[in-house]
């Protein structure tokens, strides 16, 4: 937490899918009062870490005059000591406290947002295309590195977290990392975000592909930039963590984005 946000907890109200402390938020509410102070950006974070690049974002927003307000997760998302099945258990169970966290963030009243926007990097793209998808009250998104078929994308990332992943899982089930793929694909299939992206407004949706990402690689990402309907698409010619050359860039085009959907900014 810093001076500029607000911790909340929504403590769970009924047996959750997945164990945690509750729905953990924070709140940044703008800086200042202007035409962005409408607006509320849903910041979705990455698939592991400490919450550096969501942080960074949501901050960011922030000091341009929105609302947002940052997710964080229940749990790792990769724990190989834990089933397979969890990784379902835990992406259903991220969606619902995000959708529950929506809800009470509009009921603020005057002190909450009017419109919403959408921003999730990585794996924050990857559940952001579901969110977005499921809740009419998201009007725009911005999707970058975001990738479809979470299975394969676990298959192939060349990561040091995912590749430690996968050789920590094998161990433990005692196969080949090969076998490990049916068994992904069979956790993953019913909340995997080419089940669901269809359903997003492919017109204010900004998408963000990194053209030689070796984690979320460029094959995946195409998947589900086509699967939202061939949304506006930005191409970078980086990998997936020499993005960050590109960070001033891909925060203008995010706020230039959300002014020309939500904002009567300029």
């Amino acid at each position: 937490m810093t001076a500029n946000s607000q911790r909340i907890v929504l403590p769970d109200e009924k047996p959750p899918l997945f164990p945690g402390d509750g729905v953990v938020m924070y709140l940044y509410p703008p800086r200042r009062p202007g035409p962005r102070s409408d607006v509320g950006i849903i910041v979705l974070p990455i698939q592991g870490g400490d919450y550096e690049i969501s942080t960074l974002f949501a901050e960011y927003f922030q000091s341009k005059g929105f609302h947002a307000l940052r997710f964080e997760r229940r749990a790792e998302w990769l724990d190989a000591s834990r089933e397979v099945s969890d990784l379902q258990l835990l992406v259903k169970q991220f969606l619902a406290d995000v959708s529950r966290g929506i809800d009470w963030w509009l009921e603020q009243g005057e002190n909450g947002p009017k419109r919403l926007g959408l921003f999730g990097v990585s794996m924050g793209a990857n559940t952001g295309a579901v969110v977005a998808a499921g809740d009419p009250r998201i009007e725009a998104a911005v999707l970058p590195l975001g990738g479809g078929d979470l299975a394969d994308i676990l298959m192939t990332a060349h990561d040091e977290e995912i590749n430690l992943y996968r050789k920590n899982l094998a161990a433990r089930l005692g196969v080949e990392e090969p076998a490990l793929r049916p068994v992904l694909e069979e956790a993953l299939k019913p909340v995997d975000n080419l089940n669901f992206a269809h359903g997003m407004n492919a017109g204010t949706t900004l998408f963000m592909s990194a053209r030689f990402d070796r984690v979320v690689k460029y094959a995946n990402a195409t998947r589900l930039w086509e699967c939202i309907g061939r949304p506006k698409r930005i191409v970078l010619p980086c990998g997936h963590y020499s993005t960050i050359v590109f960070l001033p860039l891909v925060k203008l085009w995010a706020r230039r984005w959300f002014d020309r959907f939500l904002t009567d900014a300029s």
